[in-house]
């Protein structure tokens, strides 16, 4: 066996089509993951970077030296690559001596490593490179606010969706702060942005800092769940963001978004 299918592209509906297989290599580590643990557990450095074929992440390769890589947009305070010293900025160009094309690269090389071993990340920094020994750790450690279990989760992934208006976010710590070099108290990051939400509709993007809502004060994730139970769809929304404008050093541009909220989640 070399795979397992798990969708196909139709257009008549039938078999005929295009098909897509999952690596059996994948699947056996599924399987043992599952048989072992209970459960799949997946690796991480903490990371944050753009999606590899943004076009935007390819200028910021070519602006610092780099014809290949992985640029790093953001590295969470307490996590394995914060605790080994890459910093946002950096560009992961090579792991335990392979060299990393892509953002698919680094996530393989990763995910595939087991937990508590270590890595030798490669980076390139003001033109030179470094290399790095980073423990791999728990994704839902490294990153907690995204896999939060209990009552939030008891509330349906509808009403999650809605009340982070197509948006993922996090908090924002001191350090997360001072390595961003935001002076401004207060925010969530914005992690992440849905395709055709509201969110991508009025510009809010991956890397913003929200601070207000409605001229509301947002010191945490669940100031912005609040701020959105109050609203129903038709309402105007105002947003005050942080939007990085500069990297050398790095600037911070304050921004206002609005818009409508649509009648649909």
């Amino acid at each position: 066996m070399i795979g397992i299918n798990t969708a196909i592209a139709s257009r008549s509906g039938g078999y005929q089509g295009i098909g897509f297989a999952l690596p059996i290599n994948q699947a056996v580590k599924v399987y043992n993951d599952i048989i072992k643990n209970g459960k799949v557990i997946r690796g991480s450095i903490g990371v944050r970077f753009a999606r590899s074929d943004d076009a935007r992440s390819e200028a910021l390769l070519k602006a610092n030296g780099a014809t290949q890589g992985v640029f790093v947009q953001d590295v969470p305070a307490g996590g394995p690559a914060d605790k080994a010293g890459i910093k946002q900025q950096d560009i992961i160009i090579a792991v335990n001596g392979t060299p990393i094309h892509n953002g698919d690269d680094l996530v393989e090389r990763v995910t595939n490593t087991p937990i508590g071993n270590a890595l030798t990340i490669t980076v390139l920094r003001d033109r030179k490179n470094m290399d790095f020994r980073v423990v791999v750790a728990d994704l839902t450690h490294v990153f907690p606010e995204q896999f939060a279990t209990g009552k939030e989760e008891e509330s349906g992934p509808a009403e999650g969706t809605q009340a982070l208006f197509g948006i993922k976010i996090e908090n924002m710590t001191d350090a997360r702060r001072k390595t961003m070099g935001i002076e401004e108290s207060g925010g969530v990051l914005i992690s992440s942005v849905e395709e055709s939400s509201f969110a991508e509709d009025i510009d809010l993007r991956q890397g913003d800092v929200l601070l207000e809502i409605n001229r509301h004060a947002v010191n945490n994730t669940d100031d912005v769940i609040r701020i959105q139970h109050t609203l129903k769809p038709g309402d105007a929304v105002a947003f005050h963001i942080l939007r990085q404008s500069g990297t050398h050093p790095v600037k911070w541009a304050s921004l206002f978004l609005a818009g409508s909220l649509p009648n649909h989640p």
